[in-house]
């Protein structure tokens, strides 16, 4: 899809707030410490015989270290992923007045959301002091493939596929998550409400991409392949599914002999039920 400066005009015209900041929590309810904070759907485990055999505490604790994981997860694909290519396209491309209206404003959501998910962090932890800090770190590739798009996002365009994909990804697992009426009030108004700010920055995904598209033609069959080997990274069963399992066997050391296995069924139920990519 060509990009046309009435898009860009357009959506300038529909420019607004986030809804997602940190005033948002000014009278919000105290976080659950007794509820699951996502629902039990969502976890690695669910399903796996070794998850049906952990007692109802051990259960929630393992839910609320992976919410945890999620918000780290989405501090760090809103920081790494969105806002360091786009500042970067701010500071060295010239930008006509309604592209840079649309791109400060998707940047201050993007900054809105990272402080307000840091606070739900804080938050989080007041409510179930965890036994070790939650840490969203990708593989080596996703590192070196972001730092590369962080310094050439115009021609490494890839990263604007792999960010609509992250958002429509998004705004399907807050929709589960509000369905869930068992889960805790706060992660739920504040799931759904980031999805409804990441709906419209679906429509700007597909704006940027197809501009950045039409700027680096040259560059498409490369991005191709970059954006196949982002997918094929992240969707690894090899990483992120031992930091919520650690902090079980923490919290309830009765499990630490069981973690090799918990590890083994959380892996197969991936490879069975992949992340989507970022191409589909």
């Amino acid at each position: 899809m060509g990009f046309e400066r009435t898009d860009w005009a357009r959506e300038a015209a529909l420019v607004r707030p986030a809804k997602l900041t940190t005033a948002f929590f000014t009278d919000a309810p105290a976080i659950d410490p007794e509820r699951p904070w996502i629902p039990d759907r969502l976890l690695p485990l669910y399903g796996a015989e070794g998850f049906e055999r952990l007692t109802a505490p051990q259960r929630l604790c393992y839910n609320h270290a992976y919410a945890r994981q999620l918000l780290a997860e989405f501090i760090w694909a809103e920081k790494v992923v969105i806002v360091g290519p786009l500042e970067r396209i701010c500071r060295s491309r010239k930008l006509d007045a309604d592209q840079a209206a649309v791109l400060q404003s998707f940047l201050s959501d993007e900054r809105h959301h990272i402080a307000a998910f840091l606070h739900m962090v804080e938050l989080a932890s007041a409510a179930d002091q965890p036994a070790i800090e939650a840490v969203h770190r990708p593989p080596y590739v996703i590192r070196a493939l972001t730092a590369m798009a962080t310094r050439f996002p115009v021609q490494l365009s890839f990263w604007a596929t792999a960010t609509e994909a992250f958002e429509q990804y998004t705004i399907k697992l807050c929709q589960s998550v509000h369905r869930d009426e068992s889960v805790d009030r706060l992660f739920r108004d504040v799931f759904v409400t980031h999805a409804r700010d990441e709906a419209r920055h679906c429509r700007l995904d597909a704006l940027i991409g197809g501009w950045l598209r039409s700027e680096s033609a040259r560059w498409q069959a490369l991005n191709v392949r970059l954006l196949a080997a982002f997918d094929a990274s992240y969707r690894s069963v090899d990483w992120g599914l031992d930091g919520p399992l650690r902090e079980l066997a923490l919290r309830h050391p009765e499990t630490a002999d069981k973690i090799p296995s918990l590890l083994a069924e959380a892996k197969a139920l991936r490879r069975s039920s992949p992340l989507p990519a970022a191409s589909e």
